[in-house]
């Protein structure tokens, strides 16, 4: 039931945004009464919550298996693939409204600040071992790595306020860049 609520929020923030998903949207798409919604969650924040926790663990499953299962391109390249194909999801606009969303509501954002926080580590190699291990130990490591993930939620960013989630001019060339910049980091001695 939890998870079933959890995907129908996830699909009323892609479809319908934050402004216009409410308890009653998740819970119709859900096929629940609103008491079975509160049985189960005491808040919308807290069924964000949980659903961003879902999504990610599910993107992230996604870039560690895409990323050892490919063994010809370099770790940093794989990196720049495998993100960009995980913030291009469209579960990833979801990411967004939630994100967004937490600047102005309160109960949202103490609800996402313990899940920041535990999930800051996952997505640092300086905190991450398995990660540091894939990617490497160094500060330029760890540097590549936020840029490429800062790059990919603007891009993301972008495609979730265009007209149709349609790609942002310019992201060829953003993510063709990054592709040199992770191929050049690989070479350099």
């Amino acid at each position: 039931m939890r998870a079933r609520l959890a995907r129908a929020a996830i699909d009323s923030l892609i479809e319908r945004g934050y402004a216009r998903t409410s308890a009653v949207e998740v819970c119709a798409r859900a096929g629940v009464t609103r008491g079975a919604f509160h049985h189960h969650f005491p808040s919308l924040a807290a069924l964000y919550a949980e659903s961003l926790r879902g999504l990610y663990a599910e993107l992230t499953r996604a870039i560690v298996v895409q990323t050892a299962a490919t063994t010809k391109l370099s770790p940093l390249v794989q990196l720049v693939h495998h993100t960009f194909a995980s913030t291009r999801r469209r579960e990833f606009k979801a990411v967004i409204e939630i994100w967004l969303a937490a600047r102005n509501d309160e109960a949202l954002r103490d609800e996402l600040v313990p899940l920041i926080e535990q999930l800051s580590g996952i997505f640092s190699p300086v905190h991450n071992p398995r990660l540091a291990q894939r990617l490497g130990k160094s500060r330029k490591a760890a540097a590549f790595y936020r840029l490429v993930m800062e790059a990919m939620i603007g891009l993301a960013l972008g495609r979730a306020v265009a007209a149709g989630g349609r790609a942002v001019a310019h992201e060829k060339v953003v993510v063709d860049l990054l592709l040199e910049l992770a191929a050049g980091y690989d070479r350099a001695p």
